[in-house]
């Protein structure tokens, strides 16, 4: 009589579908780990329970044609180091922020957030920590994480390594998202800096924990590992603030491609913004992926931030009154007619 190869050699008190590599177990555990995170969210507008199907928000009263902006993004190969080094609560971080710059620029606020975790298998305090440093960047965003999956999905992901999705919700009025066609000649480009590299550039950036120690101190009290994991700036508040002042045009958050690629989005076919690269914010950890990794100057600027988070672009004379209201801000160019390229960064080729 022929038998199944596995008839004979699995514990009969185990679950089949554990064997096949999910814990149904994980799912309640983690479930009840992590109620009061999300719950911890919770605004004026949430509706429902924890655990439905699907979240529900209110929409805010007051907008005279409103429009929903949505996003949705991870924190790329930043991940790695979250994993190998412990710190999972700074992707949970790093995965709001990051989708909440990219609706603010569409001058929307934000109402909600929803998550996507899946991994080949995942220790549950893994999760928890992951899922707190979301709720604690949408308490500062006054956002409500309204709900999420977590997928074990055996023989997809290596053993120990998991990924994660982000999708952000907001609200905008929909004659007052940014248009690129406002965008003018003699218009100037403000910048705000970033603390560090975001989540951008990382499959090269990870490169230098090959060739320096990550408890090695890059600047003052800062060590590789905590620069690497800087957690990405939150810009909601500036944007949304400097999007309600008369003259400002646009905003650019600046992500993968660097400065040229992201600011080229929010401006017409007829003009340029010429960038002004020493005017820039210096990092100590751009420096050290520079020279350690001996990476040149013009790829530096396709691959990173290079000092900078967000670009505005306002009329000249909202300049001094945004710069005073932001506090950081700085002018690091200007909008001129366009020749070739959208974005020219000087002494960059």
């Amino acid at each position: 009589m022929m038998t199944s190869p596995t008839s004979n050699t699995r514990d009969p008190q185990k679950s089949a579908y554990v064997d096949a590599g999910v814990d149904l177990a994980f799912a309640r555990q983690a479930k009840s780990k992590i109620r009061t995170a999300i719950e911890s969210t919770e605004t004026s507008l949430t509706l429902g329970a924890f655990g439905a199907f699907g979240g529900a928000i209110r929409i805010p009263s007051g907008f005279k044609e409103p429009a929903l902006v949505a996003s949705i993004d991870g924190v790329g190969t930043k991940l790695h180091l979250a994993i190998d080094w412990g710190r999972p609560s700074t992707a949970g971080h790093d995965l709001v922020t990051h989708c909440l710059n990219d609706i603010a620029v569409q001058n929307a606020r934000p109402l909600a957030f929803l998550d996507y975790v899946a991994a080949d298998h995942m220790d549950t305090d893994v999760l928890v920590s992951l899922v707190e440093g979301m709720a604690r960047a949408c308490q500062v965003a006054n956002v409500s994480l309204v709900g999420g999956e977590t997928a074990l999905m055996p023989d997809t992901y290596a053993p120990g390594r998991y990924d994660t999705v982000g999708v952000a919700l907001g609200i905008a009025e929909a004659g007052q998202i940014p248009d690129p066609a406002s965008v003018t000649v003699g218009d100037i480009c403000i910048g705000i800096p970033s603390n560090g590299l975001h989540t951008n550039g990382y499959s090269l950036a990870r490169k230098l924990v090959e060739v320096v120690e990550r408890t090695t101190t890059v600047i003052e009290e800062q060590t590789v590992e905590d620069a690497l994991l800087a957690p990405h700036r939150s810009y909601v508040t500036e944007v949304l603030t400097a999007l309600e002042m008369p003259g400002v045009r646009v905003a650019a958050h600046i992500t993968g491609g660097g400065i040229a690629e992201n600011l080229a989005r929010v401006l017409p076919d007829t003009v340029a913004a010429s960038i002004d690269t020493e005017l820039l914010p210096k990092l100590a950890i751009l420096d050290s992926i520079a020279e350690e990794l001996n990476v040149q100057n013009d790829e530096m600027f396709r691959v990173f931030n290079m000092g900078v988070g967000m670009i505005l672009v306002v009329e000249p004379g909202t300049v001094e009154a945004l710069c005073r209201e932001l506090h950081d801000a700085l002018p690091i160019g200007q909008i001129i007619k366009r020749k070739d390229s959208p974005v020219e960064l000087s002494g960059v080729s």
